[in-house]
């Protein structure tokens, strides 16, 4: 898990000091993710990359569409937007057709939650990213959820090969993964950060999000 130094983010994603620190106290960047390092200087301010330099590219890209309120709503580890109907699942174009009609089968008719939503798009993503075959992907969106369980925000899906076959395996985010060498390719995705994004780009579909 790569480390990016405050000063290194400042200078890659051209945001000021007093933003970053204005997006702390927003809530728009959790706390935690400001990681204390002693260095020859004293002390200095690390954040892992994977989820950093997202997460500031998500609200440069917003900042001009929602108040900073809006986006803190948004983003908030505590608010999970309640459930989204089946008439509407049409309108999430970030889940591929072949993983929705998939996911279908296991839930005719039934209304889905954001955790349910963001874990097809994060199948979507890393089928995209592994160049996995549409005609494999129903395959891939059954394995990833039966991981699922009752499923948290707080995991990670990383899709990977055995030889030829595909697998799925949902874990923590802070429970970075090792492979050995017969492991062909991997790739992880946030569940949250999908969730982020998803919730971003189709607000419409969560009335709770309304009206901050």
């Amino acid at each position: 898990m790569g480390l990016i130094s405050k000063k290194e983010l400042l200078e890659r994603t051209g945001i000021s000091y007093g933003q970053l620190y204005r997006w702390k106290r927003e809530r728009l960047i959790p706390e935690e993710w400001f990681i204390k390092r002693s260095s020859y200087t004293g002390q200095e301010t690390f954040f892992r990359e994977e989820q950093i330099l997202p997460r500031v590219e998500s609200i440069l890209a917003n900042k001009d569409r929602y108040s900073l309120s809006e986006l803190s709503r948004m983003l908030s580890a505590d608010i999970a937007p309640g459930v989204v109907g089946e008439t509407a699942l049409g309108s999430v174009e970030e889940i591929a057709p072949e993983v929705m009609e998939r996911a279908r089968q296991e839930k005719s008719g039934e209304d889905w939650s954001l955790f349910e939503l963001s874990l097809l798009a994060a199948v979507t993503e890393a089928g995209a990213r592994l160049c996995i075959a549409p005609q494999a992907l129903p395959e891939l969106t059954e394995l990833s959820l039966s991981t699922a369980g009752d499923g948290g925000l707080d995991a990670v899906l990383t899709v990977f090969f055995v030889g030829a076959e595909v697998h799925a395996l949902l874990h923590g985010a802070n429970a970075p993964l090792t492979f050995d060498r017969t492991i062909r390719t991997a790739h992880s995705v946030s569940l949250r950060e999908t969730a982020e994004m998803l919730k971003m780009n189709h607000r419409a579909l969560f009335p709770d999000l309304k009206g901050v």
